[in-house]
C-alpha cells in the first residue's frame, strides 16, 4: 500500500502550499498558517499526485506491505 509523507527537513512551509491546495482527497492538513503541513493517512489514497505539485520535492512515497488481514501494515 502506497502513502505519501512530507519530509519536514525538505518542506519550506510555503505560505501558499500547492500540495495542500491541489490534493484531490484534501489529505494535506495545516493546523495553523505557520505550521508545516502533514498528510492525514485516513484521507490519503496513495495517488501520489502531490509529488508533482511540490516545488521542493518534500513528498516521500512510503510503501508498506499488507498483512493479508484488515490492517494495511501502518
Amino acid at each position: 500500500m502506497k502513502r505519501a509523507m512530507i519530509d519536514p527537513a525538505k518542506c519550506n512551509n510555503c505560505s501558499h502550499c500547492l500540495v495542500a491546495e491541489k490534493c484531490p482527497t484534501k489529505a494535506v492538513i495545516r493546523e495553523e498558517a505557520t505550521d508545516k503541513p502533514w498528510i492525514d493517512f485516513y484521507h490519503c489514497r496513495g495517488c501520489m499526485k502531490c509529488k508533482e505539485f511540490c516545488e521542493h520535492q518534500s513528498i516521500i512515497e512510503e510503501t508498506k506491505p499488507c498483512d493479508g488481514g484488515f490492517s494495511p501494515g501502518w
